[in-house]
């Protein structure tokens, strides 16, 4: 209960600081000081002459505010947001503003308005693994606070000066470019814009707030890396007729037969059907074609521990999960001139399986599902138990691992035991060597999560 509170109180000094800094500008802020310490030290009147200017600003701040009542902007203000952000990498896109009144408006303030999260204290607990620190480190300070609510809020996009707007009979339209850079994957939500108009005497700030609401997905970051050469043989699809057609790979005529209950209709041959009056199908050969499974792990709790007991930890562990992620979506990136089908499997809530090629799905899509991934609170024998009942029709595997214990020595022999071509990405913290590693595959490579760029060029 007290968390709770706590985390309340927070968020109430964080709106009361964004209401202050919207509503005065720079000057305002400072006379705003100013004002409070002449109201400080001019309490008594008769020591000192202090009052008067305490007198004064209020005189002044009250023209402001009553000034900026009668100010009313009337305008039109559109988003042209890109198909995708990238996490970490600053994109631009364009604000359209256009004036609905007859009054040239000047000196106005635009900043966007991202939509704001509720923050739990069990979040802030499972970010800042607080439970397992020192009894004085367990609470949540303000500033922890503020950098999850940005984090979980997508970022910051900093206030921008809008050039001139002419009255409307110009019917101009002014173009603001916006420049930004995503905090974190996943999908951004926008709720709207905030514009501010300031008085006569610069003081304060009549706020205009306009609702558009629109969402942008905020891919995981992909570096540049060459195409893995895994020398893997085309496996049999079942059913899979329609589907080598569709990657490129066509199925060749046999001959004819009779029709049996369950034969699609698209392979009736209905000329033979005029001539004897009964339904005759054509027989395929069946096809076979490569398929490629890349394995993400999405278990942190296997990373070993450092001993660390501060917030570090925690933030250690999410920086390896973010370097896996951007790890299997450069190989998926990489994977965009293969023939083969790439099956993306992992384990979040459930076992995950997402299918794409050339024909069946875009590698987009890839990236889409990658950008919202989670860690996973299951275990990592599901994802061994997906890829058994799936390797059958594998020309190769991919692992993306963030640990080298047990339980992934025990699946990487698995697989080699199947004798099927295997690549292995390990991330680590540059504290691992190829020669510490047991029984390593021949395709094993280490990416140091801090030079993830360099790891992968070198592959």
């Amino acid at each position: 209960m007290s968390s709770k509170l706590v985390i309340k109180q927070y968020h109430r000094v964080f709106r009361y600081s964004q209401w202050m800094r919207s509503h005065f500008t720079f000057l305002g802020n400072l006379l705003l000081i100013i004002f409070l310490m002449s109201g400080v030290f001019g309490v008594d009147t008769a020591a000192t002459t202090t009052y008067q200017l305490f007198v004064f600003l209020l005189v002044i701040f009250c023209f402001a505010v009553l000034n900026s009542l009668f100010i009313h902007l009337k305008i039109s203000v559109t988003r042209q947001l890109p198909r995708y952000f990238t996490q970490g990498e600053s994109s631009q896109y364009t604000i359209k503003l256009k004036n609905l009144s007859e009054h040239c408006y000047k000196n106005l303030v635009l900043s966007e308005q991202l939509k704001e999260y509720s923050t739990e204290p069990r979040e802030l607990d499972d970010w800042y693994q607080a439970s397992s620190q020192l009894w004085y480190k367990k609470n949540i300070s303000f500033n922890q606070w503020r950098e999850y609510f940005i984090h979980k809020r997508g970022g910051i996009i900093a206030k921008m000066q809008v050039p001139d707007l002419p009255e409307k009979k110009y019917n101009k339209t002014v173009r603001v470019n916006v420049n930004f850079i995503p905090y974190r994957r996943g999908k951004l939500c926008f709720k709207g814009f905030k514009i501010a108009h300031p008085d006569l005497l610069g003081l304060f700030m009549k706020l205009l707030f306009i609702a558009d609401k629109q969402s942008c997905l905020v891919l995981p970051r992909r570096y540049s890396m060459a195409s893995l050469a895994l020398a893997g043989s085309k496996k049999y699809q079942a059913g899979g007729v329609s589907l080598a057609n569709s990657v490129g790979a066509s199925s060749e005529f046999m001959s004819l037969r009779e029709y049996r209950e369950g034969d699609p209709l698209n392979s009736l041959h209905w000329k033979s059907f005029a001539r004897h009056g009964k339904l005759i199908v054509k027989e395929y050969q069946d096809e076979y074609f490569s398929r490629r499974a890349l394995l993400l792990d999405t278990f942190i709790d296997a990373l070993p521990a450092t001993g660390n007991q501060s917030s570090a930890e925690n933030r250690r562990r999410h920086d390896y999960f973010e370097a896996a992620i951007s790890v299997a979506a450069s190989v998926c990136m990489s994977e965009q001139q293969n023939e083969a089908l790439l099956d993306l499997m992992f384990v979040g809530k459930q076992t995950h399986r997402f299918t794409s090629g050339r024909g069946i799905d875009h590698m987009p899509h890839i990236q889409e599902v990658l950008a919202s991934v989670q860690t996973s609170t299951g275990t990592f024998e599901q994802l061994k138990k997906a890829i058994i009942n799936h390797i059958h029709v594998c020309s190769s595997v991919i692992c993306v691992l963030m640990s080298w214990n047990k339980e992934r020595q025990a699946l990487i022999h698995l697989l080699q035991a199947h004798d099927i071509p295997l690549a292995v990405f390990l991330v680590h913290d540059g504290s691992v060597m190829l020669d510490d590693l047991i029984d390593r595959p021949k395709h094993l490579y280490l990416i140091n999560h801090h030079n993830i760029a360099a790891d992968l060029e070198a592959v």
